[in-house]
């Protein structure tokens, strides 16, 4: 149990040294005060300059899953009033089982805006920041859920199941620039710094449930970048005790040894027709790589090894558990060097605004790329603009087949600019706590965006 505990531990530990699904708000893309949506195409500058509040001044976060929901969890009590986990007997194994994909994931991500400022010169839009960004996806294959469930006789294979995390600054140069009066051109070049990156893949993960004892036999791989972490004498067969022991000492950590550079760049067009009544806009984010230096990598691979429960002895007292004396990491030289593309990702609009550009109509479409699947979004957003200093924006967008409303308000005066949103509101609830409580229902993400800035000079084209 100590050595499936230090697993526990060295995985946490990579994921906490810092706190990324799509990481700005789709919801603020056609909310022409917002600086949010300049993240999301940077040919679309707010409509003032700008210096972000460290820190607040753009924070991001959010949860992606295609099963996390809460009622694919909970189901009302068939025998009387109250709620029940799926592991009730009263909750089937098939009614539960149906809900879910043959392979469920779910992201945690975050964006925070360390430092930021933009604005408009000679004829241009220039801007400068430093963002914070974690990504950490963990799948889980459907067999996972069934054995949880049934725990009845019988093998199962619960391969496929991983996780992955990346965290790394990001410090971005942009500028956007008009062309005719009618198109205007927007660039950003990145510079990143991988502070983190980590993987666990479960190859092979078979579990007997029998009558007499519980086993498990499993193989996989496993991958470690650390910035300024030197792994050069981590060769040959190490012990999980001994890896963790490297990664806990903090004596193995020399800042002179972070050599984790990578480049990315973003860019887009708007197209204006009709006296910027119609506007076709689209972008491309994040073309690039993180590089880790080899001294900075670690990769094993977890040959076979099982673990069995064979039962409690009355006579002794003890129980009955077979494990390795060592989990032997067996290295390989397969991240030397190597280049992590980032989660790359596409964005177009089309607005069409009318009453004095008082009331916007919009579609989006979204897609992001990643290594073994893509996210979809598509929708409609209606953008109110009653003033000059509010903006209000109601968005429903098909993410992956599932419907979903989004709602965000800027304020954006000439003292300050203040926006808060989120692309998932729950439009159906239970209770819980005896219905003081409500509980979204149908719903599989959230996320949630927030942003403080001190506005500058006003827009130029």
């Amino acid at each position: 149990m100590k050595r499936i505990f230090s697993v526990i531990v060295a995985v946490g530990a990579m994921l906490l040294m810092v706190e990324s699904a799509e990481a700005q708000l789709r919801t603020s893309y056609f909310m022409n005060g917002s600086t949010d949506r300049y993240n999301l195409n940077p040919a679309l500058s707010p409509q003032r300059g700008y210096i972000a509040i460290p820190v607040a001044g753009g924070l991001y976060t959010s949860l992606e899953s295609n099963f996390l929901s809460v009622d694919n969890f909970f189901y009302p009590n068939g025998e009387g009033n109250g709620v029940v986990t799926y592991m009730h007997k009263s909750v089937s194994a098939e009614e539960f089982l149906s809900k879910l994909p043959d392979q469920n994931y779910f992201e945690l991500g975050l964006n925070d805006q360390i430092f930021a400022m933009g604005n408009y010169f000679k004829g241009g839009f220039w801007s400068l920041g430093v963002r914070l960004r974690s990504e950490t996806t963990i799948d889980v294959p459907k067999d996972f859920f069934a054995l949880t469930k049934t725990l009845s006789q019988g093998i199962y294979d619960i391969s496929g199941m991983g996780i992955e995390s990346s965290n790394f600054v990001e410090a971005a140069l942009g500028y956007t620039f008009p062309v005719q009066d009618v198109f205007t051109l927007g660039f950003r070049a990145k510079l990143l710094l991988g502070l983190a990156h980590m993987s666990a893949k479960i190859d092979k993960l078979n579990v007997d449930i029998g009558s007499e004892s519980y086993r498990a036999d499993m193989a996989g791989s496993f991958e470690a970048n650390i910035a300024g972490y030197n792994f050069d004498q981590m060769t040959g067969e190490i012990t999980m005790d001994k890896f963790v022991g490297h990664l806990t000492d903090f004596s193995n950590f020399d800042p002179s040894n972070i050599k984790s550079i990578g480049f990315a760049f973003d860019a887009g067009i708007e197209w204006t027709f009709r006296d910027e009544q119609i506007r076709l806009s689209a972008a491309v984010n994040d073309l690039g790589f993180n590089a880790w230096n080899a001294n900075n990598s670690f990769c094993a691979t977890i040959d076979n090894i099982t673990f069995a429960f064979n039962g409690y002895d009355l006579q002794t007292n003890e129980v009955k558990f077979e494990s390795p004396e060592n989990i032997a990491l067996r290295t390989t030289s397969d991240v030397a060097d190597g280049k992590r593309a980032l989660h790359s990702s596409i964005v177009v609009g089309l607005e069409y605004n009318f009453l004095g550009d008082l009331i916007g109509l919009g579609a989006l479409w979204n897609t992001k790329m990643y290594d073994s699947r893509k996210w979809n979004s598509i929708g409609a957003a209606v953008t109110f603009r009653p003033t000059t200093w509010l903006s209000a924006a109601l968005n429903y967008s098909y993410i992956n087949k599932l419907g979903v409303f989004g709602t965000a308000l800027n304020i954006h005066s000439s003292l300050c600019n203040i926006f808060v949103g989120a692309d998932y509101i729950a439009t159906k609830y239970g209770t819980a706590g005896g219905g003081a409580i409500p509980i979204p229902l149908n719903q599989n993400s959230f996320n949630l965006s927030f942003g403080v800035a001190i506005p500058l000079g006003a827009r130029m084209f």
